[in-house]
């Protein structure tokens, strides 16, 4: 299938990586994106042989700016102020029931809307080039779905910080680090390489431990602690003896680890 504003594409390791294509709009997205990823993420969900996913942008300037205000956002012209859509639904893995791990390379601007793919991605890595902001409450527009899902990465007052200044201030790739924003900073040159590099190393793992990992840890987010190690312990009991019959565990060989 041919796609209009992403690139995707499988390899044989089992990773898969869907491109945001639309660079000239320094990859804002509109309706046609999140119509074309809701069927992207369809396809990853039922292809066993994914296993693993990365989330890249085409272009150096930017990861993605948010909704293309050129194109009037996200709203449609006649919708009433009752009728409104957010596009998470459309745009997040996790809102089209992708459990399979999400690796998300960012380089350039990552702003305003753009937080909805680094919200419901599990590790976040990002160029030195890199850089962070929300421009929402400069233009007078209520800042409120996307920093309320990065209270799950980040410290509350380093969201107050970035949500309030708007466009005053952008965070750098290094204090992104430092925030627990993103995990991990590269070159430009490596940023895209490096992602595969870590999606590979999951997708070689037995996908039942994988993805029951990734569903427990999204789950136990919107559950009490009791509810949530409840909740956590199906998963391994249902998990468990899936992955394991996939691993001789004696047999394996003693990992090349690095130190992070």
């Amino acid at each position: 299938m041919t796609y209009q504003t992403i690139l995707f594409e499988t390899d044989a390791d089992g990773v898969a990586t869907v491109t945001l294509n639309r660079p000239e709009r320094l990859n804002a997205f509109d309706r046609e994106m999140g119509a074309e990823l809701v069927e992207v993420w369809r396809r990853i969900r039922e292809d066993a042989k994914v296993r693993a996913v990365v989330l890249r942008a085409a272009g150096e300037r930017a990861f993605s700016t948010g909704a293309d205000v050129k194109k009037g956002g996200w709203a449609r012209p006649d919708e009433g102020p009752f009728d409104a859509e957010d596009p998470g639904p459309s745009l997040g893995p996790k809102q089209n029931r992708v459990w399979k791990p999400i690796v998300t390379a960012v380089n350039g601007m990552c702003a305003g809307g753009a937080f909805y793919w680094i919200n419901e991605s599990d590790v976040v890595i990002c160029s030195d080039d890199a850089q962070f902001f929300d421009p929402h409450v400069t233009f007078g527009m209520v800042c409120a779905v996307e920093p309320v899902g990065l209270m799950a990465r980040m410290p509350l007052g380093e969201i107050m910080r970035m949500v309030l200044l708007g466009n005053d201030e952008r965070i750098s790739a290094q204090t992104a680090r430092q925030m627990s924003l993103v995990t991990e900073v590269t070159t430009r040159e490596q940023l895209w390489p490096r992602a595969h590099e870590l999606a590979a190393a999951i997708a070689r793992k037995p996908a039942a431990a994988i993805q029951g990992t990734v569903r427990a840890l999204w789950e136990a987010q919107d559950l009490p602690r009791s509810a949530a190690v409840n909740n956590a312990l199906k998963y391994c009991q249902l998990g468990n003896p899936l992955g394991k019959a996939e691993v001789d565990r004696w047999s394996v060989p003693k990992a090349k680890w690095v130190v992070r």
